[in-house]
């Protein structure tokens, strides 16, 4: 396991489930994953507090996975890497790429680099929590900028988020898309959402790119590493492969 490269992980979530089992479906073989989980306390807004707590932790989990001898870093937790924009986030990402002698990513620009990579200019967003949410995924689709066409959320919780059936991400992903039918790229934007099944069925469906924050940040990451075998059923990001 892990012959070929081995990843660290340091996600933000209450249990980090779905991820390793995405990872094991979706990764060539000879890649392992090595995760840690920074627990989220407070709630998903507001606290400055907490999610100076929670960037701290992520760069200290990022510099422990490197200590373990993995081959490259992802920092989860995309709304905390982005508090200081995307140039914030590049800098800090060079900064410890420098400093620990492998490459460090985050899911908020591998998602970035994957819509450069597909030429999506309209982007919808089906995610997971409650309608509350939607002018900041909205706001987060805008600031790098593309073009936000509308954001549609769930209802679930990150408590309950492992728990919620592909088939809600096909429910509300199909629903998005028919009701903005503008949008060229669909975005399922949580990690811990079981999502990955359903990119290629409605790819197929509703002719758009789709791109989910997992099968986002293990594009980048493979591309990263220089491994660049197709892998088909999730969409064409992976499927085909294109580079920024």
């Amino acid at each position: 396991m892990g012959f070929r490269a081995r990843i660290g992980y340091a996600a933000v979530a209450f249990v980090t489930e779905v991820v390793p089992a995405a990872f094991y479906r979706m990764a060539p073989e000879g890649l392992s994953l090595a995760c840690l989980t920074i627990q989220r306390q407070g709630g998903r807004g507001g606290n400055t507090a907490e999610l100076d707590r929670i960037f701290d932790d992520v760069v200290k989990a990022g510099r422990d996975l490197a200590r373990a001898g993995v081959d490259l870093v992802v920092l989860g937790g995309r709304p905390v890497i982005l508090r200081r924009g995307m140039a914030g986030a590049e800098a800090l990402l060079a900064e410890l790429s420098h400093e620990l002698g492998v490459p460090v990513l985050s899911d908020a620009t591998a998602q970035a680099l994957a819509y450069k990579a597909l030429g999506s200019r309209k982007i919808a967003t089906a995610h997971p929590f409650g309608a509350e949410e939607n002018p900041r995924h909205e706001a987060m689709i805008e600031e790098l900028g593309f073009t936000a066409a509308g954001a549609m959320g769930l209802g679930s919780t990150r408590v309950a988020l492992a728990s919620c059936a592909p088939i809600t991400a096909w429910d509300l992903g199909r629903k998005m898309l028919q009701a903005h039918p503008e949008a060229d790229t669909l975005l399922l934007p949580c990690p811990h959402w079981d999502v990955v099944d359903v990119i290629q069925p409605l790819e197929d469906a509703f002719g758009v790119h789709v791109v989910s924050n997992f099968q986002a940040t293990l594009w980048h990451a493979l591309a990263t590493l220089g491994i660049t075998d197709p892998i088909p059923g999730y969409g064409r990001l992976l499927g085909e492969f294109p580079l920024p």
